[in-house]
């Protein structure tokens, strides 16, 4: 029979606290941006985007759509989840919060194509930069509110 000692007990004790702790302060400092950088690249591969303008669009997206945001708690395990490659563990999430994050991812892809230059790029090393709403160009678009009867 094994016996164990209380010394071992105490270790085994202390690596959980200290595992715990450290577990705790990486997920913690998790932000939106790097929320948005692992959705990101979940979907369209590595990003050459410099942080600064990372950061103007994320700004802008939580300005234009704060309620797409997951909770804090819910964002930084995804983010932990994502940055381990064990984004498969959504699946155990309840329904609703599933749906809640594809709703998100979907919103970030769609408004990062339109707030950035990512598609407009001349080859896929050049830089992603933020260039913010652009003015509708459509030389045949009609901008009048339509008329009532």
């Amino acid at each position: 029979m094994m016996e164990i000692s209380r010394r071992s007990v105490l270790a085994i004790m202390a690596g959980g606290v200290a595992s715990t702790g450290v577990a705790f302060a990486a997920v913690s400092s998790f932000s939106d941006e790097d929320l948005v950088r692992v959705t990101l690249e979940k979907y369209l591969g590595g990003l050459n985007m410099r942080i600064e303008h990372l950061q103007q669009f994320v700004l802008e997206f939580r300005n234009r759509n704060p309620w797409l945001f997951p909770s804090e708690k819910l964002g930084d395990a995804v983010t932990l989840l994502e940055t381990a490659k064990l984004g498969q563990a959504r699946r155990l999430l309840p329904k609703r919060k599933q749906r809640d994050l594809r709703h998100f991812d979907r919103w970030v892809v769609a408004e990062f194509h339109m707030l950035t230059d990512y598609a407009s790029r001349s080859s896929p090393s050049d830089p992603i930069r933020f260039t913010g709403w652009q003015p509708c160009t459509n030389p045949f678009a009609t901008l009048d509110p339509p008329k009532t009867a």
